[in-house]
């Protein structure tokens, strides 16, 4: 008897253990808070925060540049072969060495901007391009969201269309076995269980097919947050809970201005930054000015070991100024100078361009909700009278009035509704999320 109980012990820790830590590992989020983990945790937004951290850094690589610049340098010579001169000794020429066996030099030296066109531009571009990458992470973020929010809805839908063939499943389970007991007991016709069967194996192949779509929904879903594949997750919101509120809402453009969206404010920083590689060629025409400080020693021994007490090290120092002016370059620089200010022509003609697309996108996005709310309610208006129908054909099969051809054609279009009504409901909430990002407020 305790060897029984102890394995039943046993086996109960096995099967409920697992159960038990799967459902501790299983995180359920909102919309809301998926979205917020794809920002935090996604691999796009991790990349273009990376640009940001590095665009950051390039500032202060560009202002680093125009502080004093401290360099020192040291090196040993090996003369193998002292050079020979001639010289003329009592009418004849003689060829003596010049040198020492060894030499050394070490020298540090300052080096400071004093004006520099090139210099000043690039501080100021390096603020610019700092703005660049936060526009690009802005926008990044925004198509996230998005991609959550559609992977979100995708893998609701497909729990949705799993619960409705599961129940129908269950319908036709219940039908077969009753009319398997009609059929044995000579009251209904072999060709109606044989029409059941049709029915049951095409729901199972359906219930198949949507619970695929539910791990596969779920896949993309978690690798579109950053999430790890294998790890268990459950949404908490319903369709209903975001359907409810757009259907309820009439959508406004009124208060629509393009020149928020972030599409335009990254043209924008382009053009800024366009501005200042204009003006960084003009600078190439200025001259540049910088003071410089060189402190050295140098020896010259026949002693392999140049830091002996006895061997003589010579000091030397210079400063001075430094100018350079270009003078002729054949027009390569106002050729540059030229290309740049095309480059800023092709940047005003692709905001022009921009914002007649924000605009277009805006005026057909609000077109396709309008649209998708009345598919939705008429959808949804169809799939509860296709189901009153079948609910009703299945009590006329039941009692004998109604035959199992009809039974058949009336489940078909059921789920014909259904799948009508699910696809329009996916399409909604596209839509309204569609229609918030060409605002600008997504």
């Amino acid at each position: 008897m305790k060897n029984i109980l102890l394995s039943f012990v046993v086996i109960f820790f096995v099967f409920s253990y697992p159960t038990q830590a799967q459902t501790e590992d299983k995180i359920n989020f909102t919309l809301a808070e998926a979205q917020k983990y794809a920002l935090e945790n996604s691999y796009s937004v991790k990349g273009t925060d990376y640009d940001l951290q590095v665009a950051r850094k390039k500032v202060w690589e560009t202002i680093a540049d125009g502080l004093p610049q401290v360099d020192f340098s040291i090196d040993y010579n090996n003369n193998l072969k002292i050079p020979k001169f001639f010289l003329e000794q009592e009418g004849e020429s003689v060829a003596i060495s010049m040198g020492s066996k060894y030499s050394s030099t070490a020298a540090i030296s300052v080096n400071q901007k004093i004006f520099d066109g090139s210099y000043i531009i690039g501080t100021m571009a390096a603020s610019v391009y700092v703005q660049l990458s936060k526009d690009q992470k802005e926008k990044t973020e925004i198509e996230i969201k998005d991609a959550v929010a559609q992977a979100y809805y995708t893998v609701l839908v497909a729990e949705d269309n799993y619960k409705t063939v599961k129940e129908n499943l269950s319908i036709n389970e219940n039908l077969l076995n009753e009319t398997k007991a009609y059929w044995e007991n000579g009251f209904r016709e072999e060709l109606d269980v044989d029409q059941i069967k049709l029915n049951l194996n095409r729901n199972k192949t359906q219930l198949s097919d949507a619970k695929r779509a539910i791990s596969t929904s779920l896949t993309v879903l978690k690798y579109t947050m950053g999430m790890d594949i294998e790890k268990t997750i459950e949404l908490s919101n319903s369709l209903e809970k975001l359907v409810d509120p757009i259907r309820s809402t009439t959508p406004e453009v009124s208060s629509y201005d393009f020149s928020s969206h972030i599409d335009y404010r990254i043209l924008e920083t382009q053009l800024k930054s366009q501005k200042l590689l204009i003006r960084n060629e003009q600078a190439q025409y200025l001259p540049t000015i910088s003071a410089f400080y060189n402190y050295g020693k140098n020896t010259s021994t026949d002693f392999r070991n140049v830091f002996k007490s006895e061997v003589p090290w010579f000091k030397s120092s210079v400063l001075g100024l430094r100018l350079s002016m270009p003078i002729f370059s054949a027009g390569k620089r106002r050729s540059k100078v030229k290309q740049q200010r095309i480059e800023y022509m092709k940047i005003e003609n692709n905001m022009a361009s921009t914002e007649q697309n924000l605009k277009k996108d805006l005026s057909l996005s609000f077109s396709n909700l309008l649209n998708a709310q009345e598919t939705y309610e008429n959808n949804l208006e169809a799939v509860n009278i296709a189901k009153r129908i079948y609910d009703k054909t299945i009590i006329k099969f039941n009692e004998g009035i109604s035959t199992s051809t009809e039974l058949s054609e009336n489940e078909k279009q059921y789920l014909d509704a259904h799948s009508n009504y699910i696809n329009s409901t996916l399409a909604l909430l596209n839509t309204k999320i569609a229609f918030d990002k060409a605002l600008g407020k997504l």
